[in-house]
């Protein structure tokens, strides 16, 4: 799992430009710029995870694996991305942090079941 906290890293993730220009074209859509969207996402502690595999859990600490299950369990929105990934944002804690999940839809179906999360 990789998590990014600032919207230049995005590129750094082992995934296509495609998919990569895709989820910056989501993150950046509801604001102005890519550094108002880094603002909002520094003042709310907004992060994006990039996950592929169960395997990648087994290093995760008990408190990533608290806000997974609340990201997959109380999701604001999923967009289908090219090469049969997704992103999809979740508001994790009251404070408003924002939790983004870019992964294969396959593996979100896949969390769903391992954490015996429904979906709605």
């Amino acid at each position: 799992m990789l998590k990014i906290t600032n919207l230049k890293l995005l590129s750094t993730l082992p995934t296509t430009t495609t998919l990569q220009e895709q989820a910056l074209s989501i993150l950046t859509e509801p604001f102005h710029d890519g550094p108002e969207t880094q603002q909002a996402w520094d003042e709310l502690q907004c992060e994006l995870w990039f996950l592929t595999s169960i395997n990648e859990l087994n290093a995760v600490v008990v408190d990533d694996i608290e806000l997974l299950k609340r990201a997959l369990t109380y999701t604001e929105f999923e967009n289908d991305l090219d090469y049969g990934a997704s992103i999809s944002l979740s508001i994790v804690e009251d404070s408003g942090k924002g939790l983004y999940l870019l992964m294969p839809k396959t593996f979100r179906t896949e969390l769903h079941q391992h954490f015996s999360i429904s979906d709605e």
